[in-house]
């Protein structure tokens, strides 16, 4: 991973209560790197049209200079010591966040509450910082956090982008003096062409194509784990592969963990297919926060 010297950390903030956890999850991060955090709030001023312009003692800069003043003593307060910045700028949020994080060591945004159906509510700006940043981005989900659990779950598919979310996983396990779980996802068989879309799912399964698809899985992993144990020898990894829709899987073995990593392996030139659907799914429903890495450019 590249090695951005002297880079913050990135807390994206706005008026909503997730932002705040995400704010004081970015502190928690600062201090645990070593950084200095980086507090932002951008919004689009036309979108403050319900209050017109020369209201007596009512200023859209001095409301965005309270928001982010409140925002760095919260930070200050959670972590004594902390360096802190905190600016705000007027404009379309994702670009100014997407400059931003250009800079940054590693983005913090929060997710916007949960849907009807218990989805979080991400947003497009969350949505386009997860897809196009060029740093890491968290993405905190709206809800009490768990106690540590000491634990980091990485999912692992062999692509490029698995092999950046596994370089960053163990680094930040070891920095956290955390365990790491390895885990891939894998179809019930792969013979076909369409994979798994090719049989029902309330149909039998031949045990051998479901031996193959698993075994398929392990090579997978054991390619996206390459080495990373030699380096990391402090690192305790568990490995684990089970069958299932890859969002899923990814979302129930990481309950119990302080911090889920992913690869963004999307295509395509909208956000959502630059994201990937497995990203996406797990950034809808995970309990905990979600770590986004784009593959590396070489």
């Amino acid at each position: 991973m590249e090695n951005r010297s002297g880079a913050p950390v990135l807390a994206a903030v706005d008026e909503t209560e997730g932002s705040l956890r995400a704010l004081d999850w970015a502190a928690d991060e600062a201090l645990r790197r070593d950084r200095r955090l980086r507090i932002v709030y951008a919004f689009d001023w036309p979108l403050y049209h319900t209050v017109p312009a020369g209201i007596p003692d009512y200023s859209i800069e001095e409301f965005a200079r309270r928001l982010v003043d409140h925002a760095r003593d919260r930070a200050v307060e959670r972590v004594p010591g902390l360096r802190v910045e905190a600016e705000f700028d007027v404009g379309d949020a994702a670009p100014i966040l997407l400059l931003e994080a250009a800079e940054a060591e590693l983005a913090v945004i929060g997710s916007r509450g949960r849907s009807r159906l218990g989805a979080a509510l991400l947003g497009s700006t969350g949505m386009e910082m997860a897809a196009t940043a060029r740093c890491p981005v968290v993405v905190v989900p709206d809800r009490e956090p768990k106690p540590a659990a000491g634990r980091i779950v990485v999912g692992l598919d062999g692509s490029p982008a698995a092999h950046s979310a596994a370089a960053w996983a163990f680094a930040t396990a070891a920095g956290r003096g955390a365990a790491l779980r390895a885990v891939t996802a894998h179809a019930r068989f792969s013979s076909g062409r369409l994979g798994s879309l090719e049989v029902p799912a309330r149909y039998a399964f031949d045990s051998a194509e479901e031996a193959a698809a698993r075994e398929e899985a392990r090579r997978l992993q054991s390619e996206s784990l390459a080495g990373r144990r030699e380096h990391y020898p402090q690192v305790a990894v568990e490995e684990l592969v089970e069958a299932g829709h890859p969002a899923r899987v990814l979302v129930d073995a990481s309950e119990n963990a302080d911090l889920l990593v992913v690869g963004s392996r999307g295509r395509g030139g909208f956000t959502g297919m630059l994201l990937g659907s497995v990203s996406q799914s797990v950034l809808s429903h995970s309990a905990v926060p979600v770590a986004v890495l784009r593959a590396e450019k070489h």
